[in-house]
């Protein structure tokens, strides 16, 4: 239970965190971090490529990946398995795209690095948070995600989606576990 009220914290500490350093740096919510909401259809064409790449990745597992998800049953009490699917499903989106895909990106593309570095940087950093999963196909997986979160918030320029498209990466991830 502790390491799940820490990722609570944790997620909670960062998004305050961007909004501090936001603040600091007289960012626009809107055109430097992109916290608009994109037209519908440019969410559901993000979203149907998005299930496209769901489903590429999942025949990717197959194939290659050692098929084994970790269930929750009786590792977790229900309580505590909603609060980590909170965290998982809502908190943990929020404030990974707001550090990657908002400050990070922001920051990059205001470099010689361009829309490139802040597409492929971000992706980087993004899979080695992730490094608990050991596995090279599972952080390759993610690195991928990454770079179509990248993508996503570059053509879309909004990171509300790329919330949106990682809440619904994380949802299947907790479905598997609780299923």
């Amino acid at each position: 239970m502790n390491g799940t009220i820490l990722n609570l914290v944790m997620a909670t500490l960062s998004i305050g965190l961007v909004i501090v350093i936001s603040k600091k740096n007289k960012l626009s919510y809107k055109s430097d971090l992109g916290l608009v909401f994109p037209d519908w259809k440019n969410m559901a064409f993000w979203i149907s490529l998005f299930v496209l790449l769901i489903v590429l990745e999942g025949y990717v597992y197959k194939w290659f990946g050692d098929g084994i998800t970790e269930s929750w049953a009786g590792k977790y009490t229900m309580p505590q398995q909603i609060l980590r699917g909170i965290g998982i499903v809502i908190l943990a989106p929020i404030s990974e795209e707001l550090i990657f895909r908002g400050l990070l990106y922001w920051r990059i593309k205001n470099t010689q690095l361009k829309y490139i570095g802040a597409i492929i940087i971000p992706a980087i950093l993004f899979s080695v948070l992730h490094i608990q999963y050991s596995e090279f196909l599972t952080l390759g997986i993610i690195f991928v995600d990454g770079i179509f979160y990248g993508l996503a918030r570059h053509f879309s320029r909004s990171v509300i989606l790329t919330m949106l498209l990682h809440a619904l990466s994380n949802l299947g991830a907790v479905l598997e576990r609780v299923f």
